[in-house]
C-alpha cells in the first residue's frame, strides 16, 4: 500500500472518513484560505487569514491549533496539537487614545511583510509550539514542542526552546539533498488543486 495514502490513520472507513474530514474543513477553515488535496484538520482548530493563506497538499493541522496569518504552508507539513501560528502586528499599538480592542486590526489595513509566515515542505511543528508572523521555516525543519519561533529557521534544522534556537540538523548534506529530491518527485506527481 502506498505510504502517502495511509497518512490519515483514521479508524473510520472510506466514505465516513471523507465525510468527517469534509465536515471538519467546513467548520475549521475560514476566510482567505486555499488548501490542496488530502488536507486534514483536527477538531477545534481555527484556520483563517487576514489577506491570504495557501496550504499545500497532504498537510495536517492538529486539534485545537490556531493558524491566523497570511503566507503559505508547504506540502506534507505536519502541525501538531495546540500549535499557534499567529501574527505579531495584529492590532495597532501606537494609536494614542485608542484601546487595543478598538485599534486598527490587521485585516483593516494593507498587508505587511510581518503578517506572513512561510513554512516549507515536510516541516513538523510540535505540539503547543508558537510561530510568530514574519517568520520563514525552511523545508524539512523540525520545531520542538512548546518552542516559540520568533526568527527564521533554516532548512532541515531542528529548533527548540523559547525563543527557538537551532540545536541540530535532521540530515547530513548528502542525505538532505536526497530527501529534497524525493520531495521534488512527490510534489511533481501531485497536481495542486485548491478547494
Amino acid at each position: 500500500m502506498d505510504k502517502l495514502n495511509t497518512i490519515g490513520r483514521s479508524t473510520l472507513s472510506g466514505w465516513r472518513q471523507s465525510l468527517m474530514r469534509a465536515a471538519l474543513r467546513k467548520i475549521c477553515v475560514h476566510e482567505n484560505v486555499q488548501y490542496g488535496e488530502q488536507f486534514r484538520v483536527g477538531r477545534g482548530a481555527v484556520i483563517s487569514s487576514p489577506h491570504g493563506l495557501v496550504i499545500g497538499n497532504s498537510v495536517s493541522v492538529g486539534p485545537h491549533s490556531i493558524v491566523q496569518v497570511d503566507g503559505e504552508i508547504g506540502d506534507y507539513a505536519l502541525i501538531g496539537m495546540g500549535v499557534q501560528i499567529v501574527g505579531r502586528d495584529d492590532h495597532a499599538i501606537h494609536e494614542v487614545g485608542v484601546p487595543y480592542v478598538l485599534s486598527t486590526w490587521v485585516a483593516d489595513r494593507p498587508r505587511r511583510t510581518r503578517d506572513a509566515v512561510h513554512i516549507g515542505r515536510d516541516v513538523w511543528i510540535g505540539g503547543r509550539a508558537t510561530v510568530l508572523g514574519g517568520v520563514s521555516i525552511g523545508e524539512g525543519a523540525l520545531i520542538g514542542s512548546a518552542a516559540v519561533v520568533t526568527r527564521d529557521v533554516p532548512a532541515y534544522a531542528i529548533a527548540v526552546g523559547n525563543p527557538a534556537r537551532v540545536v541540530g540538523h535532521r540530515f547530513d548534506p548528502a542525505a538532505q539533498a536526497r530527501h529534497s529530491a524525493s520531495l521534488d518527485r512527490l510534489t511533481a506527481q501531485n497536481e495542486v488543486r485548491f478547494e
